[in-house]
């Protein structure tokens, strides 16, 4: 289920894309509506209604995987935690937009300065996928014919193909054939059983043949940045018919993004907060997103566009990133597209949530008793003792157009920033028990007030992430310096890696069933949520050539 959830990413800056092209808004399962007037937030609910400490606690200890981690702001400041990198700089590249192909984009073949000049093939996955059946039977056929200019010129999955020997380039195919069916039927087209109330009078959602151009596999790229090595240099192999063929760095980073991204590592991630759906979310009073109806998949209303908890999200920060230097992937959009972008550093500084002011801890920390103007009294955990002001400005690694640079440098990387203000619930020991996001010092909203900025949801790689990308056994070892070809018994072991099928069922969901709406034709009873069970296509390259090509890109010669 997650996989579904974070198979996504926000092409953030390019407003000329986003003008022209539908967004993917499906108005039976999300909010398509204008932008939202000021709401009342429900009372049961987060943020009207405060989290129990234990909540909390339980939540960061999952998310650090630590059952003792850092929780006294005193301690943190001690430390000199206000202000830290992640140990390895999370390294930029493509997240492979879905509309133009995942890692079978033939990217060199697209204007990515004016978008005038291949505009259709920018936006339009039809079109995309039509000039791949164009080239299946016109290049495909004649590939031991090309010269080295036009071997160069291939797509990540064609050179991979042509390396493993495949004529028949299955992985690209499946990958293909993979948007053809999403473009066409979205999720639905990967079910598999569902337990419709009455045959013939209940349909699935109505879905559009549009597709949002954030779709891609950011969730692969972020997660792989910054948990893999950075390919460095162009690896060049020698075919059997004695071309050369480039596989420049990007060409790596998209092998290595769609391995991680059509992982089991997706399951097992660490994961806080719910996906917002709503393109214009509602806000309270204070200028804060909040919830007021739940979406159609929901079984009850729940925190989901004010999700990500201010107290967990600043613990987690500072455990994970700031005393580990592990790297994590934020959500960096709030609303319904989805950027999942790796994170690189943060920096903070605390402020009196009563004057407003940027001070030093011991005077920015406040408590309940004299904060008698605090707006969101009756929003606080029962337990708090005092507050303290946070405005933290966070730092994330942007994505890129794929390039054919030879070299990847991490200057080259694009690093983006967000600033977040929220203030932290303090309990008598000075430990992190709640807090509240905000969109001013005093937490006010005013007529000029910014744009919320907070995390739709943030998720972390668990530590033993290596387990799951090893080597697939009884292969032989790959010798590059004898051959840069891998060896024939490759072959059939890649074909089983290209065909894995990812069972969204009960055993995938922690022993519980997927659950889908489901319409009624003549509307004469309200939509139902009923069980239903997903069989999607992940096909992912072989890990032992994706291990190789990595590897030789960073070795030192």
């Amino acid at each position: 289920m997650k996989q579904m959830i974070l198979f996504s990413l926000l092409l953030s800056g390019s407003t000329f894309m986003a003008q022209a092209q539908d967004d993917g808004c499906d108005p039976e399962t999300q909010d398509c509506s204008s932008p939202s007037t000021v709401y009342v937030a429900p009372s049961d609910i987060y943020p009207n209604k405060a989290f129990t400490t234990e909540h909390i606690k339980n939540r960061i200890a999952f998310l650090t995987e630590n059952e003792n981690y850092l929780s006294n702001i005193f301690e943190m400041d001690k430390k000199g935690l206000s202000n830290k990198q992640s140990k390895v700089q999370p390294w930029g590249g493509s997240y492979w937009p879905l509309n133009q192909g995942l890692i079978a984009n033939n990217y060199q073949d697209k204007d990515y300065n004016t978008f005038i000049f291949t505009l259709m093939e920018n936006i339009n996955w039809q079109t995309n996928y039509n000039n791949y059946i164009k080239r299946e039977k016109k290049l495909y056929k004649r590939i031991e014919d090309l010269d080295e200019k036009s071997l160069a010129k291939l797509a990540p999955s064609e050179k991979y193909d042509v390396l493993l020997g495949d004529k028949t380039f299955d992985l690209t195919s499946r990958i293909w054939n993979y948007v053809k069916t999403w473009g066409n039927q979205k999720k639905w087209g990967y079910l598999s059983k569902i337990d419709m109330p009455v045959f013939g009078e209940w349909r699935t959602p109505k879905v559009n043949q549009h597709m949002a151009i954030w779709e891609g596999i950011c969730h692969g790229w972020a997660l792989a940045a910054g948990h893999t090595p950075r390919p460095e240099k162009t690896v060049t192999v020698t075919l059997a018919n004695g071309k050369k063929m480039p596989f420049y760095p990007d060409d790596i980073k998209a092998l290595v993004s769609m391995v991680w991204a059509n992982s089991l590592i997706q399951d097992a991630v660490m994961f806080e907060g719910n996906r917002c759906n709503r393109k214009n979310p509602d806000k309270d009073k204070f200028g804060r997103y909040i919830d007021v109806t739940k979406d159609a998949t929901d079984l009850s209303l729940l925190p989901r566009c004010a999700d990500v908890h201010p107290g967990i999200f600043h613990a987690s920060i500072v455990n994970i990133l700031g005393l580990e230097g592990r790297s994590f992937v934020l959500d960096h959009h709030p609303e319904a597209a989805v950027g999942n972008q790796p994170v690189s550093a943060y920096k903070y500084q605390t402020f009196n949530p009563l004057t407003g002011k940027d001070a030093s801890l011991k005077e920015s920390i406040i408590s309940v008793s004299d904060y008698t103007s605090d707006p969101y009294r009756w929003m606080r955990n029962e337990e708090t003792a005092f507050i303290v002001g946070i405005e933290m400005d966070l730092e994330y690694v942007n994505w890129a157009y794929p390039n054919t640079k030879k070299v990847n440098l991490q200057s080259l990387d694009k690093i983006d920033q967000m600033n977040f203000m929220y203030d932290l619930e303090l309990d008598q020991n000075h430990d992190i028990i709640g807090g509240q996001w905000r969109v001013s010092r005093k937490g006010l909203a005013g007529p000029l007030h910014k744009k919320p900025d907070q995390p739709d949801f943030f998720w972390v790689a668990p530590r033993q992430y290596k387990k799951y990308f090893q080597p697939i056994a009884g292969l032989p070892v790959w010798d590059f310096e004898k051959s840069t070809l891998p060896p024939v018994e490759y072959k059939a072991k890649a074909m089983i890696a290209h065909s894995f099928m990812y069972n969204m069922n009960a055993a995938y969901n922690f022993g519980n069933p997927h659950l889908c709406p489901v319409f009624h034709i003549d509307k004469k009873e309200a939509p139902r949520m009923v069980p239903c069970e997903f069989k999607i296509p992940k096909p992912q390259p072989l890990i032992q050539i994706v291990d190789k090509l990595l590897e030789e890109s960073i070795k030192k010669h």
